[in-house]
């Protein structure tokens, strides 16, 4: 306070001060006793009253300076500067900044604290290393899968996909991403696809087949397996491998090819063999002394179609041979696969008058290419294979199928196979020529039958038996366990690396 101003005019100076700290005292109390009870508000106010009365007894030892000697008022002068320096320390406090400051822990607390986040720190950046570790090894087996990935989003676009499945699709992992699904397949499949998605969006695991285009527009036969990524979440973001089917396609569709071959030669036999017959029954209407050789042949045919097996039919062409040429004794031969020898299928009567096996040069017949019967009055030679006595007479009759000679009936007996009358000869070589011909068309069919029951219960590449066949054979000995009452036993038997054996 300077010395040449007043008591007065320092009265009257601070007089508006001493007001506005009066009133702020005044306000500070109201708002004290209306101010809610939570503690930090009360604080507050409290310090900014504290902070009020300080600077009001600043104010009032200023007011005292200017009547007191200037001795005391320097003492005083000393006092208000202690009171404004308690003030700004209280307003500190009250700050944000300054409560911060003053609430700062202690410094083990806070090298406790750095501990910690050093810890985290560590633990994250581990935690970095194993996801990288993890991301690597699935890029890794995204890049060699044998089988073509790609991962969809929830609206069914690609959003990654492994170079085996753009390679199958003749393009780039990267012009893949991004596609949608819907682009890639034909519009007659695109129905099943969207019913696929929508599966996906619920969180089901689907497999379909299908077909996906290629840019130069061929079309690629596909399996699709697709996983949801997240378990049970309907979350529509799947997981899908595609497995490529073109070449099973391709096995499939000669499989198809080989049994339609099959199918018109077995329609070719038939309708032959149907010729066959009708030409029987207009023999039968032409001819009343035949009537019962035909009908014997016509027996002979349905009991061919009965016969199960080769070894059956010869036993049932035996009985008809003895019915229409009284035979007692006879052999069926059977040409040998790729082999030009021929042996007995069946036989009936003496069994030691005709050789096991035989040779083409052996027969007459063979040579001929016709019906051979031996008589000793007309033609005396005998066939290498035979072995009768001088009473015994033999006729040997060549059965033919497509044009090659599939095998030989050789009859025996005591009465000759060549009458006097030409026109009874004539009539008993067509029955001859028929009876062969019929008996040779049956197990021509018979073993293209067997040979498609082959086809159909063995693989075509490895000719190992199929699951059609296991189904039979084990429904089979179901019934013969059933039948006998006794246990039945199933071993299954994992062979490793089967794939590699069976791709031989």
């Amino acid at each position: 306070m300077p010395a040449s101003s007043s008591p007065l005019t320092v009265l009257l100076a601070t007089t508006p001060s001493l007001l506005l700290a009066t009133v702020l005292v005044v306000a500070t109390a109201l708002l004290l006793h209306h101010a809610p009870r939570q503690t930090s508000c009360r604080r507050a106010l409290w310090g900014c009253s504290a902070a009020t009365g300080l600077t009001a007894a600043a104010f009032l030892l200023e007011v005292l300076s200017a009547f007191l000697p200037a001795e005391v008022s320097a003492s005083l002068g000393w006092a208000r500067a202690a009171l404004l320096l308690g003030t700004t320390a209280l307003l500190a406090w009250l700050s944000p900044w300054g409560r911060r400051l003053i609430s700062l822990p202690p410094r083990t607390q806070l090298e406790t604290k750095n501990q910690q986040l050093q810890a985290e720190i560590e633990r994250i950046k581990h935690t970095n290393e194993v996801i990288a570790l993890s991301e690597a090894r699935y890029r890794l087996l995204m890049d060699t899968a044998a089988e073509g990935i790609w991962i969809l989003d929830r609206v069914g676009r690609i959003s990654l996909a492994n170079p085996r499945l753009a390679n199958m699709l003749g393009t780039t992992p990267e012009q893949m991403k991004g596609r949608a699904l819907l682009e890639l397949v034909p519009e007659t499949e695109r129905p099943d696809i969207i019913n696929l998605l929508q599966r996906q969006k619920r969180g089901e695991a689907v497999r379909t087949l299908c077909h996906l285009l290629r840019p130069d527009g061929r079309l690629v036969a596909v399996q699709i397996s697709s996983t949801p990524m997240s378990q049970g979440a309907a979350t529509g973001s799947s997981l899908s491998v595609i497995t490529d089917l073109s070449d099973q396609m391709k096995v499939q569709d000669e499989l198809r090819k080989v049994a339609a071959d099959l199918q018109e030669q077995v329609h070719g036999r038939t309708l032959a063999y149907r010729d066959t017959a009708n030409q029987l029954a207009a023999m039968l209407e032409t001819s009343r002394a035949q009537s019962r050789a035909y009908g014997i042949l016509q027996d002979l045919n349905d009991m061919l179609q009965t016969c199960p097996t080769p070894n059956e039919a010869a036993r049932v062409a035996g009985e008809f041979a003895t019915k229409l040429f009284h035979a007692d004794s006879g052999s069926i031969y059977i040409a040998e696969p790729g082999q030009a020898k021929f042996r007995i299928l069946g036989s009936w009567g003496l069994q030691n008058e005709t050789a096991e096996t035989l040779q083409l040069n052996d027969c007459w017949g063979l040579r001929q290419n016709q019906a051979y019967p031996h008589n000793e009055n007309q033609i005396g030679i005998r066939c290498h294979h035979l072995s009768i006595g001088p009473n015994r007479h033999s006729c040997c009759m060549p059965m033919f199928a497509n044009g090659q000679a599939t095998g030989l009936i050789c009859l025996r007996s005591d009465q000759p196979f060549v009458g006097s009358d030409a026109e009874t000869t004539a009539a008993n070589q067509k029955i001859r020529r028929l009876f062969a011909s019929n008996v040779a068309q049956f197990l021509a069919n018979l073993t293209l039958r067997q040979t498609l029951e082959q086809a159909s219960l063995r693989d075509p590449l490895t000719n190992l038996f199929n699951r059609r066949y296991f189904n039979e054979q084990l429904a089979i000995e179901f019934e013969r366990a059933s039948r006998a009452r006794s246990p039945l036993a199933l071993q299954t038997v994992d062979i490793d690396h089967f794939k590699r054996l069976n791709d031989r």
